[in-house]
């Protein structure tokens, strides 16, 4: 089958100017030619669907992550930040990569389907795995105690003290958000010297013991006392510059307004009250004073 085509010449005036040209292509040249443009194409258009499926996957795996289990700034004290970027850049990057690259002109279409079936098998198994580790290890409860608060995980929350819980509401670890709560020590001494002995001894610390939480703010609390006030935050610290917008935005005063430390898994932060009612307003993640 012959076939005309145009060539683009340049003179030597730097002017273009099409001239015919005539090329008899074979049917079979023309036939193989047509089929890598077209595998090309499929392996461009496999590529570009997986990764966008995979982008809308995972992107809805880490808005939930971050916004369900890890409220901002819990993924900050809890160092997962990295850990989701790396999840999301692997699992977005590497699955629509071995596609484009099992797309082989070679291989017959029940082929292409079967190694695209176990590279989205895999691809789904790493995100599961990754979704299950975020889950157990999420921050279950922000437990005040002894002038501070800390971040007491799923995982770190047996079965066997969760069936210990007085209250219904913290027998078990709650699944969206961490929860506030006060721990307090019981009334016999020797009990309470018991938790303390274990927490130094490397074994449950009374955070770990849901049996003494109770509902924050509880009404016995030393927290107003231990609390600082906004005044005592140097005037121009990036602290106080941190909480000042945040009291504004809430319509508290600085003079009804109290923070306290609160220690995450790897960051630590700064928790805002207001005074009158112990009310949390918000969490500022670490910053100088």
């Amino acid at each position: 089958m012959a076939m005309t085509a145009f060539a683009l010449l340049k003179s030597d005036t730097s002017l273009f100017f099409l001239a015919p040209t005539c090329a008899t292509l074979s049917p079979a040249t023309s036939a193989s030619s047509f089929a890598s443009t077209s595998m090309k194409s499929l392996r461009l258009r496999l590529f570009l669907t997986h990764l966008a499926i995979s982008a809308a996957i995972i992107g809805s795996c880490v808005a939930f992550i971050v916004f369900a289990w890890y409220p901002p700034p819990f993924a900050q004290l809890e160092g997962i930040s990295s850990i989701l970027l790396l999840m999301a850049g692997v699992d977005v990057g590497a699955g629509p990569l071995c596609t484009l690259v099992a797309a082989s002109p070679k291989k017959s279409r029940a082929h292409l389907a079967r190694d695209l079936a176990v590279i989205g098998s895999v691809q789904l198994l790493a995100l599961g795995y990754a979704v299950y580790t975020t889950c157990i290890a999420r921050p279950a409860f922000v437990v005040y105690s002894v002038g501070e608060f800390e971040v007491e995980h799923a995982n770190e929350l047996t079965s066997e003290e969760l069936a210990k819980a007085t209250t219904p509401a913290f027998a078990s670890a709650p699944l969206l958000g961490p929860v506030f709560v006060e721990a307090r020590f019981p009334d016999d001494p020797k009990e309470a010297m018991r938790i303390v002995n274990s927490a130094v001894f490397g074994g449950p610390d009374i955070k770990d013991m849901p049996r003494s939480f109770q509902p924050w703010p509880y009404p016995g609390t030393d927290a107003r006392e231990k609390a600082k006030p906004i005044s005592q935050l140097p005037e121009h610290g990036a602290l106080r510059e941190a909480v000042v917008p945040l009291l504004r935005s809430r319509g508290v005063g600085e003079a009804d307004a109290v923070v306290l430390p609160i220690t995450g898994k790897i960051d630590r932060g700064t928790v805002v009250l207001r005074k009158s009612d112990l009310a949390v307003l918000g969490i500022i993640p670490y910053l100088a004073p």
